[in-house]
Formats: C-alpha cells, sequence, structure tokens
C-alpha cells in the first residue's frame, strides 16, 4: 500500500531537482513514483515495481552477507535468548555495543 503522504515525498524531492546520477536518486520508489505522477505507468504497476526492486536489493544484501560474514556468528531465533543471557552476564553490556 502506498500512502499519500508517500507520493506528496516524491513530488517534493522533484521539485528538489537533483541531478540523476546522484546516489539519492536511487532510492527504491522514486523512479517508479515519479513515472506514475508523469502518467507514463499506472499506480498498480509503480507498486509491482517498486516490490520487484524491493526483493532485488533484499537478494544483494543477502549474497554480500553470505560472502562476507562467513566468520560471523549466526543466531537463530531459538538460541536468541541464550545469547542475550549470555552478553547479559559478560563484562560486554548491550548499551555499549552501538
Amino acid at each position: 500500500m502506498i500512502k499519500k503522504e508517500t507520493i506528496q515525498e516524491v513530488i517534493k524531492f522533484n521539485k528538489l531537482r537533483i541531478k540523476k546520477d546522484h546516489s539519492s536518486n536511487k532510492v527504491i520508489g522514486i523512479e517508479e513514483l515519479s513515472k506514475y505522477l508523469k502518467n507514463q505507468i499506472k499506480l498498480e504497476q509503480a507498486k509491482e515495481l517498486i516490490a520487484i526492486k524491493t526483493r532485488q536489493y533484499a537478494k544483494r544484501q543477502t549474497t554480500w552477507a553470505r560472502s562476507r560474514m562467513v566468520t560471523w556468528t549466526k543466531i537463530t531465533p531459538n538460541k536468541f535468548s541464550s545469547v542475550i543471557e549470555k552478553i547479559n552476564k559478560s563484562s560486554l553490556k548491550l548499551d555499549q555495543i552501538t
């Protein structure tokens, strides 16, 4: 679902006239909703394109993480509580991590 505020944000963004090669133009949804506002595509098509790009982005993140985070310890949901307990018992506190 795309809220009216989202479309208003794209209208404001487009008024800024940021160069096409600027990284902020690569935000998922900007291009699709801009095409919708120019009547080049229907809103349903824009939603579908946004969903596709979001899935593609998530896939790239997963691929990146798989190759770069090999040594990281994976915490499965059923082990999450025990990991938090270990952190709480250690000298390292959760508020020190961030």
